[in-house]
């Protein structure tokens, strides 16, 4: 159960990255009357030397660049900052350490380049992360940032993730005083053919925004990501749901936020809740029974 205070912890690790994270984390915890919690983790390899130093050690001698990332984090940051410094062999696994030791609500991850492993989708440290989310996750892709947001794009195809994406457009647009485009995107085939069907999307969307102004548009493109991309041009911020749907092995985020958070040049916030895997359900209810007997 999280916190009677609305925490979102914000991970850093790329200098470059801070004042941007810490925009939206502020958003978000001024919207619900929260802090920040901003951690940078210190990766120590288990191959490396530093295994025989203690983490206090490590963290006086060898963290200066996490130390500064969080210094700077605290001066930028528009609402209520604790930070912390992790030194782990894990990355993942001591972020993950922090959302429970702090009961965190949600957390913020950053992600910049195409990762170099030929496996990865975010990043090594994100998609562990991502697949099994802890709390309420938001990932978001480093872009070209203006004085300030006017217009946020949230294209939108339904789904259990819809209401998460909408709390940071609407954490954003009232930040901003932005203006929401709510956009749904009809295709030539499959399930969002229908321009019925898109339009109630796009309603069942907008009506998570009560408090800012709302733009709802229904278009027609080839594919969901040539439509998206293209209205993105126009906008400032874009918002996506995660999509796609696994029975044993999740996916990170979904096919159509990988592309458009790669291809926009403007930063883009992917949104997903915590969901168990078909088979954690199972193993979930097997559990009950054998406590019920």
């Amino acid at each position: 159960m999280a916190s009677e205070q609305y925490t979102i912890v914000v991970a850093l690790a790329n200098p470059a990255a801070v004042e941007q994270l810490l925009r939206t984390a502020s958003d978000l915890a001024n919207r619900h009357g929260g802090r920040v919690h901003a951690v940078a983790v210190e990766h120590k390899p288990v191959t490396s030397p530093f295994l025989l130093f203690s983490d206090e050690h490590v963290a006086a001698e060898y963290a200066d660049e996490s130390t500064q990332v969080l210094e700077h984090a605290t001066e930028v940051s528009n609402a209520e900052i604790t930070t912390e410094l992790r030194i782990d062999s894990d990355v993942p696994d001591a972020i993950r350490s922090v959302v429970d030791d702090v009961d965190a609500n949600a957390l913020l991850l950053g992600w910049r380049e195409p990762s170099t492993a030929a496996d990865a989708v975010l990043g090594t440290s994100v998609d562990p992360i991502l697949r099994r989310p802890p709390c309420d996750t938001f990932v978001e892709r480093m872009g070209t940032i203006a004085d300030g947001v006017d217009r946020v794009l949230m294209p939108t195809v339904g789904g259990p993730h819809v209401e998460l994406a909408a709390d940071v457009v609407g954490a954003v647009a009232l930040s901003n005083d932005a203006r929401v485009t709510v956009l749904s995107i009809v295709t030539p085939e499959g399930r969002m053919a229908n321009e019925e069907a898109a339009r109630r999307e796009v309603r069942e969307t907008a009506a998570h925004l009560p408090d800012v102004p709302v733009d709802r548009c229904v278009e027609n493109a080839p594919s969901s990501t040539t439509g998206i991309l293209e209205f993105a041009e126009e906008h400032d911020l874009v918002v996506l749901s995660a999509t796609g749907t696994g029975r044993i092995r999740p996916p990170v985020i979904g096919s159509v936020a990988r592309t458009v958070g790669r291809e926009v040049t403007c930063p883009v916030v992917i949104a997903k809740h915590p969901t168990e895997s078909w088979i954690e359900r199972a193993l979930e209810r097997v559990r009950s029974a054998a406590f019920a007997r």
